[in-house]
């Protein structure tokens, strides 16, 4: 009888473990390919092919396809110059035209109300309430390069109101808005505010033309 070398007897011991290794990562389908567990992915490198966790779900940060501007023919502030018509008086408050003309070469649309409030310098903060909506009815007004369209600021005059309720503020003019748009104008307007925000000094209605 041969009697095997202690060498080759520990390459067989070694080859044992091994063959009980693979069998412990994975379970064996009808053809006797070993599958991975769930919950794992395998990587081919160039020495050999191992496995390795993952988690079984992932969020993935997807970026919108095809989006445009929610108003790409509205009017925006770098094409139009805003002025202050001729104010006209009523009882306890004057009414003020903010005139829109259309400075650009397109055709643009001013829809809605725009943003009025005064403020103390022309990059100066807000004084008081902002203009409240004052009804009307709002209408898509498409202005032509050139055109004006214009919307009404009523502005009360605010000595009617107490003092203490008020609290009477210099203001140097108007910030102004155009509909639907962040960017904004000064325009000069010196007059007395109403530095609590609680008093109603300001309406405005929508864009006509």
């Amino acid at each position: 009888m041969r009697t095997q070398s202690p060498a080759r007897t520990l390459l067989g011991v070694l080859g044992i473990a091994a063959a009980l290794t693979v069998s412990a990562c994975g379970s064996t389908d009808e053809s006797g390919t070993a599958e991975p567990s769930p919950g794992a992915v395998t990587v081919t490198t160039s020495d050999a092919t191992t496995t390795a966790d993952v988690p079984t779900s992932s969020a993935a940060a997807t970026s919108p396809t095809g989006t445009t501007a929610p108003h790409p023919d509205r009017c925006l502030i770098g094409e139009l110059q805003v002025t202050l018509g001729q104010p006209s008086g009523a009882a306890g408050s004057q009414e003020i035209p903010l005139v829109f003309t259309n400075t650009g070469t397109r055709d643009c649309i001013l829809h809605g109300y725009p943003g009025v409030s005064y403020v103390a310098a022309p990059d100066g903060p807000q004084v008081g309430a902002a203009a409240e909506r004052d009804g009307g009815t709002e209408t898509p007004v498409t202005v032509a390069p050139g055109a004006r369209a214009t919307a009404a600021v009523r502005a009360t005059v605010v000595q009617n109101y107490p003092a203490d309720t008020c609290g009477p503020t210099p203001v140097a003019g108007f910030r102004v808005y155009p509909p639907n748009d962040t960017g904004s104008v000064f325009l000069p307007y010196p007059t007395t505010g109403c530095s609590q925000t609680g008093v109603k000094q300001l309406s405005v209605q929508p864009v006509t033309g």
